[in-house]
């Protein structure tokens, strides 16, 4: 049921659109939620990079939205006029394609589940005109949400209470023709999702580019073989920056950071950060370091600027610590050496605190806060340098910025890395993350240094930037996608896994395991993952497979940091293409325990579970009968 619809292939024009080769041939789709009004950061880069691909290489690029709020939107046409996205860049969005279509292009969609045709005695009274209607429960939780077409009748009924009238749970999606019979149906929004993708993309080879965390949660378990499926990781991917990365995954991306394999490729935007990830085992092929490209601002190394001008583009959140700049701007101001000012463009929850911070260190003369500013990275051109004092960064776009127009960088060491594009005291400067006083310290360096050597590390800055333009980030794109083939698609779900010993001892977990169901598919690699029942800790380790065995050294170090009580132990194989997790079988007399802070036991579903004790607590206790995520 989740085969491609018939469509006509979609042909590309040649004569009127000659591409010019810097990208492999095939249809482009860049994959989104939404596109606000206040759009910037991953949206900027999804915004740009669309264009760069349209632009550079002369071809046609979909940008796909799914939020049910930009169906009345004409995003494309606002994009377009101030020339934010390129003429051959087309915004298209779920909502719009479906409340327009025709009932013979709505019939292209392919349900999951046989269709209950009295689906259309759950609809809603309707209360206006309005194209939406929703029945919420007390707590004002969605339960039903009805979509209707633009020419009036009902479209879709999203029922969210399937299991039980009025209480969240079970989840049923129904398409309706114009005499209100049921098209197809879906048992969740990720089925539906795909099946309009299917619809939009058709059978040509295609490359789809995910720039949404949210979307990259559900869209791994989009596979056809026709598309290359690509994830951008655009922040990081823990959320406790200041940790050693063992322990809880980032909550907004733990969809998809737990299926990385599932990606043809996944776009990381620094060595940095996909050498933390690939130490963890989180892929096992699909990551590539792409970095995000910048705007070349054609700075002149040679045109003079105050020296003592420096600019700071942020928004006032507590992950940016504007608060450090201002700190430094008034240590600066009280060794009285200098008329340095800081323009901070920017807004946020923070500019309370930040003025009240400016009113109390009498910065009122050297730090002004200007807000949102429309072409905020203009300012760069015009000062002398700029500071970078996040906790963290998916990549430091601003700096490479900063350095295009020969604005010379003045950054926190943080991850993830400005010290990749910033090489100390040749381009720019790195300072010690968090260290107020050795800020300051590099910016008077930098007001006192002779002219000359300003004028040649702002040249350095602008060479440097050169690497992350629009042409060479295309063509890292190119190769990258050019290296990526349109085989077949392993699908090995007949694949299990029975647990023939598992030891647990102070050092860890040995697990021995035996494999059946691959038939004469070659397993490119293999791992042992675990998952936190509840919460987002995640993990997976190297495991080897010889003939029909599964072996695998888990270190303790891995699984101590879990703090949720429960944890589930699965099989990862990696096959070509193809992704497959399955959960390990065990009995009890399997599973050897020691005592430690870690005991192993088969849940009721026959399944491989561990539940963490507190302190050294006594491991022979009998686990409790548990319902498992198997």
């Amino acid at each position: 049921m989740n085969s491609i619809p018939e469509t006509s292939p979609r042909r590309p024009h040649p004569h009127r659109f000659p591409h010019r080769g810097l990208l492999p041939e095939g249809s482009y789709f860049t994959l989104t939620w939404t596109i606000g009004y206040d759009f910037g950061g991953m949206t900027t880069v999804a915004l740009e990079r669309s264009s760069a691909f349209a632009r550079l290489d002369n071809r046609r690029v979909e940008i796909l939205t799914l939020s049910p709020e930009m169906k009345d939107l004409d995003r494309e046409r606002e994009l377009r006029e101030p020339g934010t996205i390129d003429r051959k860049v087309k915004i298209r969005n779920l909502w719009q394609d479906l409340t327009a279509w025709s009932d013979r292009k709505l019939r292209r969609m392919v349900g999951t589940v046989d269709p209950d045709p009295t689906a259309v005695h759950d609809v809603l009274n309707r209360t206006g005109q309005e194209w939406t209607e929703l029945r919420k429960d007390s707590g004002d939780r969605l339960l039903q949400a009805d979509r209707y077409h633009d020419r009036g009748h009902l479209l879709v009924i999203d029922r969210q209470d399937m299991k039980k009238f009025g209480r969240r749970g079970g989840r049923r999606i129904t398409l309706f023709d114009r005499d209100q019979k049921v098209i197809a149906q879906w048992g969740s929004a990720r089925e539906f999702y795909q099946a309009w993708l299917d619809v939009v993309i058709g059978t040509n080879p295609s490359y789809l580019i995910c720039d949404s965390a949210f979307v990259g949660n559900f869209i791994h378990g989009y596979r056809r073989e026709n598309i290359i499926l690509c994830q951008v990781v655009h922040s990081h991917f823990v959320d406790d920056v200041t940790s050693d990365h063992l322990g809880v995954m980032s909550e907004d991306k733990f969809g998809l950071l737990r299926h990385l394999d599932a990606f043809d490729v996944v776009a990381i935007l620094t060595d940095g950060q996909r050498n933390d990830m690939s130490s963890l085992n989180l892929a096992a092929r699909s990551m590539k370091t792409i970095s995000n490209l910048t705007e070349n601002l054609h700075g002149d190394s040679t045109f003079p600027r105050p020296r003592g001008k420096g600019a700071m583009i942020a928004r006032l959140a507590p992950v940016k610590r504007v608060e450090d700049a201002v700190h430094a701007m008034a240590e600066i101001g009280a060794s009285n050496e200098t008329n340095a000012t800081l323009d901070i463009y920017g807004e946020g929850e923070e500019r309370p605190l930040l003025e009240t911070l400016i009113d109390g260190t009498g910065t009122q003369s050297r730090v002004h806060l200007h807000g949102h500013t429309p072409g905020a990275k203009s300012k760069f051109l015009t000062s002398s340098f700029s500071l970078l004092t996040s906790r963290s960064e998916g990549q430091a776009l601003v700096v490479a910025e900063s350095m295009s127009a020969g604005c010379i960088p003045i950054c926190y060491d943080i991850d993830y890395r400005p010290s990749e594009i910033v090489d100390h005291g040749i381009n720019g400067f790195i300072v010690p993350n968090g260290d107020v006083d050795a800020l300051s310290e590099a910016i008077l360096e930098f007001l006192n240094m002779p002219e000359s050597d300003v004028r040649q590390m702002r040249a350095k800055a602008i060479e440097r930037a050169a690497d992350f333009s629009e042409d060479a980030i295309i063509r890292r794109w190119g190769q990258v996608l050019a290296e990526q083939s349109f085989a077949p698609i392993t699908h090995l779900k007949g694949v299990s896994a029975k647990l023939r010993e598992a030891v647990v001892t102070a050092d860890g977990i040995s697990i021995t395991a035996a494999l059946s169901g691959t038939g004469n598919t070659f397993v490119d690699d293999a791992f042992i993952s675990w998952k936190s029942r509840t919460g987002t800790f995640y993990g997976r380790i190297d495991a080897d497979i010889s003939d029909d065995t599964v072996t695998a050294e888990v270190p303790m170090r891995r699984i101590s940091r879990i703090t949720e009580e429960y944890v589930d132990f699965s099989l990862d194989l990696v096959a070509r293409r193809g992704f497959t997790r399955a959960r390990i079988s065990s009995d009890d007399g399997s599973i050897v325990n020691h005592p430690g802070q870690l005991k192993l036991y088969t849940t009721k579903h026959g399944n491989l579970s561990g539940q963490m004790l507190e302190g050294q607590g006594d491991a022979t206790a009998e686990a409790p009968e548990l319902t498992s995520t198997s």
